[in-house]
């Protein structure tokens, strides 16, 4: 196990984070952290499937079926990179909210 150092200005604000023990009040931290970014992500990609009107997987399918107008104009290649990164991090990041959730439980 790793020792983790903290400052005593951290320290001191840990102790007003929510949680009894200190593992509970990193956990309840990380799981605060990770559903703001999972929020964050979602708007975004509901943002592209508006703009699309199509979820990523359609889209990309559409894209390989070389059914989308343009698909190669900047507009839209950085739509397709910027979204098949969102996409990527919205299945990471519910990964690991899942296994802090669970952790918070089995506490």
């Amino acid at each position: 196990m790793e020792t983790l150092k903290l400052s005593d200005s951290i320290k001191e604000i840990l102790e007003y984070a929510h949680g009894k023990t200190f593992d509970e009040k990193v956990s309840n931290l990380i799981f605060s952290d990770l559903d703001r970014r999972l929020h964050l992500c979602i708007e975004r990609i509901l943002e592209f499937e508006k703009k699309h009107g199509m979820s990523f997987e359609e889209f990309e399918k559409t894209w390989q079926g070389g059914k989308i107008p343009d698909k190669h104009s900047h507009d839209v290649e950085s739509d397709y990179m910027e979204w098949e990164s969102l996409d990527d991090e919205h299945r990471i990041l519910l990964s690991l909210f899942k296994k802090v959730n669970e952790e918070i439980k089995s506490k």
